[in-house]
């Protein structure tokens, strides 16, 4: 008796714990299978949204968008130096590119290749928001400075005509001078807007445009590309005064400068006959002399109107580097005092395009930067054409400097519109989304 009584009290209290105890509820709005697949989906669409965001930002920040359009005159004015010297290029090349390589065509194919790699590395520097670079000085700087330090390694480096100033890529020469001129002027240029409010101190307004990028210098010197380290130098001066480095500072650093530079050419052999030959090159017309001579023979021969395009005897295996350094030449021949002055002309309304678009980019923004890489720019280009046409007219002796965007040379030819995309991003400009002066421009 007193078990069974045991076991319904015990079934009595089983019961109850079971009244007492909640039954699981079933919601009916919880989120099915189908339903948190469509959240993952919608939550990974919004974390690549702002990935994508920020590699939009890479070139342009978000917050900013393009006010302006491109600089016409001045992308017009470059791609008719670019279609103008395509044209020399083939005339100027045939017979050379003919003996040495059995294919009259050789030159040009390569130069038309690297104008359109050019033509894209423009439209893509065109893209990319100018004040990116500022953050991009010392990186560049480096790069440039690794890759001249390769051209001195043996097996690494390529020697043509003496100097060792190319690096084999491939089946590709390419001169890493060429963009060490475009990487330490972009260095310039930050630096002079870092130290602006210190400029007037020797340390800040002297050295700090010159220290960095010294190792650079001297790796163009030693392959040796005196006439690139000496362009460099006098634009990285023309910026030091633009910004307001005091004069008594510049005269000091001119007078230092030009005593090294005479050092420099005094010291070393060939440079010493050429400053020589360029004093006299009838001191020795059968060698160091002979190809100013030429030149100056060519440019003769083309009168007013020149011989005709196409037509020219210079190019004839008779001046040397007559499609490389020496083109002006050949313009002068063919076409005339009237094809020099052209091209002259042209290269001064460069000058002119690229001065303005970086000082009406300065006047937009009060951006520093923006008008010292915009001038550092537009003078590196212009003053090398200035250079090679004054070496061609016996103005000046002998450099190794090319006539940008007309003379023969990939790397050259790819660098340059590079550059130049990038001064026309300078002069495009941007505004914050959102402001409503920001389809005006100044």
């Amino acid at each position: 008796m007193r078990n069974e009584a045991t076991t319904s009290r015990k079934s009595s209290i089983n019961s109850d714990r079971r009244r007492d105890t909640p039954r699981p509820q079933v919601d009916f709005h919880a989120p099915t299978l189908i339903q948190r697949g469509r959240t993952f989906i919608r939550d990974q669409g919004k974390a690549f949204e702002e990935t994508w965001d920020q590699v939009r930002a890479w070139p342009v920040p978000t917050t900013q968008r393009w006010i302006g359009s491109l600089d016409v005159p001045l992308l017009v004015t470059v791609f008719s130096l670019v279609a103008f010297g395509l044209l020399m290029v083939y005339s100027a090349s045939f017979i050379h590119a003919q003996e040495t390589t059995g294919d009259g065509l050789s030159f040009i194919k390569k130069q038309l290749v690297f104008a359109v790699l050019g033509a894209v590395a423009l439209a893509f520097a065109t893209q990319i928001h100018y004040r990116r670079w500022f953050g991009w000085a010392y990186p560049a700087l480096g790069v440039a400075t690794v890759m001249l330090a390769a051209v001195m390694i043996p097996g690494v480096g390529a020697r043509v005509g003496g100097a060792q100033r190319w690096l084999r890529i491939a089946a590709v020469n390419f001169q890493p001078g060429e963009l060490a001129k475009f990487a330490v002027i972009l260095f310039g240029a930050a630096q002079l807007e870092r130290k602006f409010d210190r400029l007037s101190k020797p340390a800040a307004g002297l050295l700090s445009p010159f220290l960095v990028p010294m190792p650079a210098l001297l790796l163009l010197l030693a392959q040796p590309d005196f006439g690139t380290t000496v362009m460099i130098s006098v634009v990285l001066f023309c910026l030091m005064f633009l910004a307001g480095v005091p004069k008594r500072h510049l005269s000091l650093a001119l007078g230092l400068g030009g005593f090294l530079a005479a050092g420099l050419v005094l010291s070393t052999p060939y440079r010493r006959m050429r400053l020589m030959t360029f004093l006299d090159p009838w001191s020795d017309p059968g060698g160091k002399g002979f190809q100013i001579l030429q030149s100056l023979v060519g440019l003769h021969h083309g009168g007013i109107s020149g011989v005709g395009l196409g037509n020219g005897k210079e190019k004839l295996l008779f001046l040397p580097e007559a499609h490389n350094d020496f083109i002006f030449a050949v313009i002068g021949e063919e076409l005339g005092l009237l094809g020099v002055a052209g091209v002259a002309l042209t290269y001064i309304y460069f000058v002119y395009r690229g001065l303005r678009v970086s000082w009406e980019a300065y006047n937009r923004s009060m951006d520093r930067f923006a008008l010292f890489f915009g001038t550092g720019i537009t003078l590196a280009l212009g003053l090398q054409g200035f250079v090679n046409m004054a070496v061609a007219l016996g103005l000046l002796p002998t450099k190794g400097l090319t006539l940008p965007l007309i003379s023969y040379g990939g790397s050259a030819l790819l660098v340059d519109l590079f550059a130049v995309g990038v001064l026309l991003a300078i002069g495009r400009g941007t505004s914050p989304v959102g402001d409503r002066f920001s389809g005006e421009r100044l």
